[in-house]
């Protein structure tokens, strides 16, 4: 007996396992959206070593699948660098009270953040304290 699969159109003979195999192969991969295939490790950022810093707000990028802060940190000697931070999913950080004009450019904010193990200016965003006070997780 042959059946013929309407999603993924694969031949099934019963009593052969292969095209069996196949199917539930298919089943479980095909429903995954490419979102989810595509997304990175984490093991960049050291999340044992954590820093706070104040700064302003250059750029918030609210866009998936993760969004965005860029911002200029004043040096001691009294240079600027830019410190690109990455947050978690728009829906995530919604959940966490975020909207996307929850940070503009210009603000005055103070940071905490993992920074990446290779010592570049970026790092992921563990919280953010506006201007006003208000305190907003970002992972």
């Amino acid at each position: 007996m042959t059946i013929r699969s309407a999603t993924t159109g694969i031949l099934l003979r019963l009593g052969s396992s292969v095209p069996i195999l196949s199917a539930a192969f298919s089943a479980a991969v095909l429903p995954v959206p490419p979102a989810a295939l595509a997304h990175h490790s984490f093991a960049m950022f050291d999340a044992n070593q954590t820093l706070t810093t104040p700064a302003t707000v250059k750029e918030f990028q609210w866009s998936s699948p993760h969004t965005w802060v860029e911002l200029i940190v004043q040096n001691p000697d009294r240079t600027d660098k830019q410190l690109s931070l990455e947050l978690t999913t728009v829906s995530g950080l919604r959940r966490f009270g975020w909207k996307p004009g929850t940070l503009k450019p210009g603000d005055k904010v103070t940071v905490t953040y993992h920074p990446m193990r290779d010592g570049s200016p970026a790092g992921q965003l563990v919280q953010v304290v506006t201007g006003d006070g208000q305190t907003l997780k970002g992972q």
